[in-house]
């Protein structure tokens, strides 16, 4: 798998208007562009309620999540979400369009630069097991029912935004992020009579890997703490993410599984650009990074892993969101993960 930049697009941005947001994203991911979430444009938009949004017996109010399951409405949803997973035409999937501000400058950014990837982020399916789980208080993930509606949630979501894409340049290929926030909590997860086994949370990644790769688009995990890797990775996923700075030490114990994952053509983004704190952002400088990654890159080729492997297969990010910090200290961590993406060389 070939892409055409090395700066992978993360993080909801900072920017109080979709001018300023459309500047930034066409300068820096002209070819990767991705539908940036702006909270202090629309507090309403977020990566949760373009997942869950329009999905049937899901009600989303802030960041909170409830349930409505088992009425008339319920039940037609549900034949609907079916029909529109199993014959995903652009009627069946428009009940569940994505709406978001900055909609319209991303598919103009991908059809004025003729994007060659674009980047769609999404609740990934384990994590929405675990939100509608705790919404309703009893034990979905086991049943087999709601584990269709997990997945079919995700992949009706990705494909009508794969298709809005496609329209707008047929040649640009799709990466849906699957944001997996609650996937480091798995070997924590008890519950009484509930079995989640390693076997349970792989299928939940195939069936969405497989349906987003069968129309076309690539699959990346993304994971900001610690977890087990080796379960995206044997589910067929393209990319994994994870936060570099503060986790570098994550993939060193799988070199094994790394290295199958980089031969098939597996990419990692390192979430390497520290975004905590202004404070911290404020004394980062490129040299001080790319000391940093490079030796995050020497623990896994000690571990086993060819050099060659690990700085090919290598993108660099943000650690994760910036909305929070001023737009000058925001563009300044853009910047330099961008500077440091151009730093990595490639090893024959």
């Amino acid at each position: 798998m070939k892409l055409r930049t090395r700066c992978f697009p993360l993080g909801a941005l900072p920017y109080e208007t979709i001018q300023t947001a459309t500047k930034m994203v066409a300068k820096f991911f002209e070819q990767m562009p991705f539908l940036a979430v702006l909270p202090n444009l629309s507090p309403e938009d977020s990566v949760l309620q373009r997942t869950l949004g329009n999905i049937p017996g899901i009600i989303i109010k802030d960041t909170r999540v409830s349930l409505n399951l088992g009425d008339a409405s319920y039940k037609a949803g549900l034949l609907k979400l079916d029909k529109a997973f199993n014959n995903p035409t652009p009627a069946n999937l428009e009940p569940f369009a994505i709406e978001a501000p900055f909609l319209e400058k991303y598919l103009q950014i991908i059809k004025k630069f003729q994007s060659a990837n674009a980047v769609i982020n999404l609740i990934g399916p384990f994590t929405i097991s675990q939100l509608l789980t705790v919404a309703a208080e009893e034990h979905m993930l086991v049943d087999k029912n709601f584990r269709k509606l997990f997945i079919q949630s995700v992949c009706v979501k990705a494909l009508w935004m794969m298709n809005k894409i496609k329209e707008y340049c047929p040649t640009t290929v799709p990466i849906v992020v699957l944001e997996e926030s609650l996937f480091g909590q798995l070997g924590n997860i008890k519950r009484e009579n509930e079995d989640i086994t390693v076997d349970l949370v792989t299928n939940l990644f195939v069936r969405v890997a497989e349906k987003i790769k069968a129309a076309g688009g690539l699959v990346a995990v993304q994971c900001l703490d610690k977890c087990d890797w080796k379960i995206p990775i044997n589910a067929g996923v393209d990319i994994i993410s994870f936060d570099a700075y503060n986790n570098y030490n994550n993939l060193s114990i799988i070199p094994e599984k790394l290295v199958e994952f980089i031969s098939r053509g597996g990419k990692i983004n390192w979430g390497i650009v520290p975004v905590m704190t202004e404070a911290m952002v404020r004394s980062l400088n490129i040299d001080f990074l790319t000391k940093r990654l490079f030796h995050s890159f020497e623990d896994i080729i000690i571990s086993g892993v060819p050099e060659r492997f690990i700085y090919n297969s290598s993108l660099v990010s943000i650690q994760g969101n910036v909305d929070k910090l001023p737009v000058l200290f925001a563009e300044k961590a853009i910047i330099l993960s961008s500077q440091l993406s151009k730093r990595i060389p490639f090893k024959s």
